[in-house]
């Protein structure tokens, strides 16, 4: 009998994981099938808002109109090279900086650690901010964006965690044999941190395509501005210019909401299942740490 009890609690326990893995599975899947419906349904679905789960009909005349619009490519093309030049900069950095950290006998270990920590509590805030980028003639230039986040006290923490848990014993034997810590960190330590590595890259990689107040802050032409700001003045400015369009340009302006926002999107959607394995173990690193 007690077993028989011990059994139907269990059954009931999976149950409600089930249930609630169930719930929050489709929470949250549900935004992002229903913008991406939106993006392919027929025009006149979409401004009638009668689509509630898969597309009804189908168009393609909104991304046909992205593609044919040098606004959204431009855009498009200034958010991969944030990300791509951002994120490269930023893991190289934060791997290099990290190393030397978590080395035991370097002298200033200690003090840069704690001033490492201490700017994720306090912070300068945005006038000082913005008076150093305009004091370094950063302002409305690519550089505005990357310099300033260049290197996040967080990943740097997990980062020099890991190198941390390394054996010791790897770094003693490639100096026995006369290497340099050059020759370590690059020989051993970085090949050994794939899945640092790539959280980084997660990190980094969705922190810069994401990038949304400092391209606002700091960049005022047009040419230099990502899709973040595209798919803002889209979502303020359409209410406003609807009034004085004639119909056809209101139905492909309010569906052009969602096909940016799929494009947007898209690119780190796919990336993230890639890397998704290293996810979890990075996090757990700087979460024991």
């Amino acid at each position: 009998m007690g077993r028989k009890k011990e059994n139907r609690k269990r059954r009931q326990t999976d149950l409600k994981i089930v249930a609630v893995t169930v719930l929050i599975i489709v929470v949250t899947l549900y935004p992002v099938i229903y913008v991406v419906s939106m993006s392919f349904s027929d025009p006149n679905h979409v401004l009638a808002r009668d689509i509630y789960l898969f597309p009804k009909g189908f168009s393609l005349k909104a991304y046909k109109m992205i593609l044919q619009n040098k606004s959204v490519l431009t855009s498009f093309g200034n958010t991969i090279w944030y990300t791509l030049v951002g994120t490269t900069m930023s893991v190289v950095l934060t791997a290099t900086t990290a190393y030397p950290l978590s080395r035991r006998h370097f002298f200033l270990r200690k003090q840069l650690s704690f001033l490492m920590t201490l700017t994720m509590f306090v912070s300068g805030g945005l006038i000082p901010l913005y008076v150093l980028v305009q004091n370094l003639h950063l302002y409305n230039t690519r550089w505005a964006i990357i310099l300033p986040y260049i290197i996040s006290a967080y990943n740097l923490i997990i980062t020099r965690s890991f190198f941390e848990s390394l054996p010791e014993e790897m770094a003693d034997a490639v100096k026995i044999d006369g290497g340099s810590e050059w020759t370590i960190m690059t020989r051993v330590f970085i090949p050994l941190s794939k899945p640092i590595i790539s959280v980084l890259i997660l990190f980094y990689g969705v922190g810069y395509w994401n990038s949304y107040f400092a391209p606002l802050i700091f960049l005022s032409d047009e040419k230099l501005k990502p899709i973040q700001l595209y798919l803002r003045g889209i979502l303020i400015t359409s209410e406003i210019q609807s009034s004085g369009m004639g119909m056809d340009a209101v139905l492909m302006n309010e569906q052009m909401k969602y096909a940016v926002i799929v494009i947007a999107c898209f690119p780190i959607m796919v990336l993230y299942p890639f890397i998704q394995k290293y996810f979890e173990k990075g996090v757990l690193i700087g979460a024991v740490k």
